[in-house]
Formats: C-alpha cells, structure tokens, sequence
C-alpha cells in the first residue's frame, strides 16, 4: 500500500527542457556576451542540477561567479515567469494520475529543485492546481530543504507536516518516488523508498539504468498501473 506519491517536477510531471534552455540562453543575453553551447545547457539540464550550480559551469570564469550570482538567479526567475512558464506543457496522463492518487486518498509531495512560486504557477496554467496540497510542495528556497538526493526533504519537511497536518504517519517503505534523474532515484535509495523512474525525462538512461529502480515507466499513465498494484 502507497501512504505517499513524491514526484519530482521537471522531466517528470512537466516537460520544462525547452522552458529551462531559452531562460538560460535568455539570462546569458542580459547578462554577458557570453553563450555558452547547448549541449553543456542540455548535460547539466539531465544532470539534475540547480540554477546556482547550472550558471557556475556555463559561466566563462567559475571562481568569479559566486559575486554575481544571486544577480543572475533573479534574472532567471524573473524571465522564467515571463517566457519559460508560456513553454511549459504537463505530460500527457499527469492529470489522470493526480486524479487517481486522490481519489485513492495517496497525499501527493513535490519535491523540486525549482522555486515552489514557478512550480504553483505551472500548476495552475496546466489546470493542475488543487492536486497537491501547497505545504507538500518543496523547492529550493524552502526551510530546511537540501537539494536531492540529501533526505532532508523527506526527513526534516514532509514526514514532519503530514503528522501534524494531516494526522498521517508516513513510513519510508510505503513511499513511492517518482522521478526521471540520478538525484531522484538516490534520493529514494536514501530515505528507504520505492523508486519509479520515468525513462522518457531528461536523466542520463545509462547511469539511472545502473541504480536499478524498481520500476520503470516510459509514460506517466503506466504509474497508474503501478499505484493501482
């Protein structure tokens, strides 16, 4: 029995890829004369990496970033809302799965490296709010939050607030993970879960394939099948 549906949000719910590499290009343009080449935007995009740790490795001079880089973090966001947000499209069958988690009375948890404003937004523009209740949502700036696949997500925020508001006692072995990177499926390894990785995000197939998650889906109407079971 699944007491939990953690999902991770880009590659996994949402098809961001697009979304992701024009801000960051757009970033570059305001900020620099500098463009950094696509395939090392789509590495680090599969790679699971944060806006900080992204800018650093396409910045042209690394050790001089950490001076500028809450100035281009806010620039992203600002041009995220802006332009990324109009690119952003949910996979096909996110709805019904919501749906049918909730219907199941399954509490559903996102845990995002993304900011959770540009996560409720996306939501929202997809007809999707509603489904996962706001204080499960977790992104970057959350308190206590740590960046996948530390636990501290799970540990210190989610089983926390599902007891006290919820009155729902989560153990890790009834907590289904949904992801699409190496981050998500280690971040279910460390906090005791089940994984479900969703081959068609944007993880590196060979290095997911060698942690060998328990499932493995290629459309997110096949979680369905899994949640059911």
């Amino acid at each position: 029995m699944i007491s939990l549906a953690v999902f991770d949000f880009d590659g996994t719910l949402f098809d961001t890829h697009e979304s992701i590499s024009q801000t960051i290009k757009l970033t570059f343009d305001a900020l620099s004369t500098y463009t950094p080449p696509r395939p090392e935007i789509h590495r680090l995009i599969a790679s699971g990496a944060g806006l900080g740790d992204t800018f650093r490795a396409l910045y042209p001079s690394p050790s001089e970033f950490a001076a500028v880089e809450n100035e281009w973090i806010e620039k992203y966001r600002a041009l995220y809302a802006t332009h990324g947000q109009q690119l952003i499209k949910a996979f096909p069958g996110a709805k019904d799965l919501l749906t049918e988690l909730n219907a199941q009375k399954v509490p559903i948890a996102i845990v995002s490296n993304k900011g959770v404003a540009a996560v409720k937004t996306a939501l929202q523009r997809n007809g999707l709010d509603g489904y996962v209740p706001e204080d499960l949502i977790i992104g970057d700036k959350t308190p206590g939050a740590k960046r996948k696949p530390d636990p501290a997500s799970f540990v210190d925020i989610l089983i926390p607030t599902l007891r006290e508001s919820y009155g729902v006692d989560v153990k890790a072995e009834d907590v289904l993970v949904v992801g699409d990177t190496v981050a998500d499926i280690q971040f279910a390894t460390n906090i005791g879960s089940t994984v479900c990785w969703c081959r068609y995000g944007y993880g590196d197939r060979e290095a997911c394939q060698e942690l060998k998650p328990q499932f493995v889906v290629d459309s997110l109407a096949e979680v369905v099948g899994i949640i059911k079971a």
